[in-house]
């Protein structure tokens, strides 16, 4: 079988010329070429079209829609989607995932976050268990400057935000929490989303004594 038998090429009626062969053949195989591509184009939105009907059992009951869950879907993961690698209970948890991260990412503390924790970067934080850690998922609102819940009150003075002025107690918030007229008193217990802890000194950054000069 020639190679254009192969690719599905019908030679030309006509009689080439000798001198001009290979063009007299354009025509065709350029008309073939549209026709893969199309044929291409017609698989491509298919497999659109049942990926996104797989988002949509898996975006049942929840606040989102099968194009946004697609659009949160990296290239490797459509791929892996492709040859069977995810599954329908993996896009289902995916799914439900970019609904908490959403909630989350307005300040709503998820339903089995129900245990205190504190996070070294955030402070009192919801979790779902209860210690200290180093990272949190709330780390994502402190660094895009959002909301985050809290389970406990805290002190005006043990936070990044807070501003003392010429006062032995008093200071303003930098992120324009409610305050009096005076200010805030540093020891005051208060709920605030926006508080962040100071960063600890380390053993490193401890002024170190003066040394005593020695005379001659």
């Amino acid at each position: 079988m020639s190679w254009r038998e192969t690719l599905g090429v019908t030679p030309s009626a006509e009689t080439p010329y000798t001198h001009n062969s290979q063009n007299t053949q354009n025509p065709t195989e350029q008309a073939n070429c549209a026709d893969i591509a199309d044929s291409a184009h017609r698989d491509a939105e298919q497999e659109s079209s049942k990926l996104l009907e797989a988002l949509a059992d898996a975006c049942k009951g929840l606040a989102i829609t099968p194009a946004e869950v697609k659009l949160a879907l990296a290239a490797e993961d459509i791929d892996d989607w492709r040859k069977g690698a995810i599954s329908a209970d993996t896009l289902a948890a995916f799914a439900r995932l970019l609904v908490q991260r959403r909630e989350m990412d307005q300040g709503k503390r998820p339903e089995h976050y129900t245990e205190q924790a504190t996070c070294k970067h955030c402070g009192p934080i919801w979790l779902w268990f209860s210690g200290d850690v180093l990272g949190c998922p709330w780390c994502w609102n402190r660094a895009a400057d959002k909301p985050i819940p809290r389970p406990c009150s805290i002190h005006c003075g043990d936070c990044n935000h807070f501003e003392r002025i010429n006062h032995p107690h008093l200071g303003h918030c930098a992120k324009g929490e409610p305050e009096a007229i005076a200010g805030l008193w540093d020891t005051d217990r208060r709920y605030c989303e926006r508080f962040l802890p100071r960063p600890q000194q380390t053993h490193n950054d401890q002024p170190r004594p003066a040394r005593a000069e020695t005379k001659r």
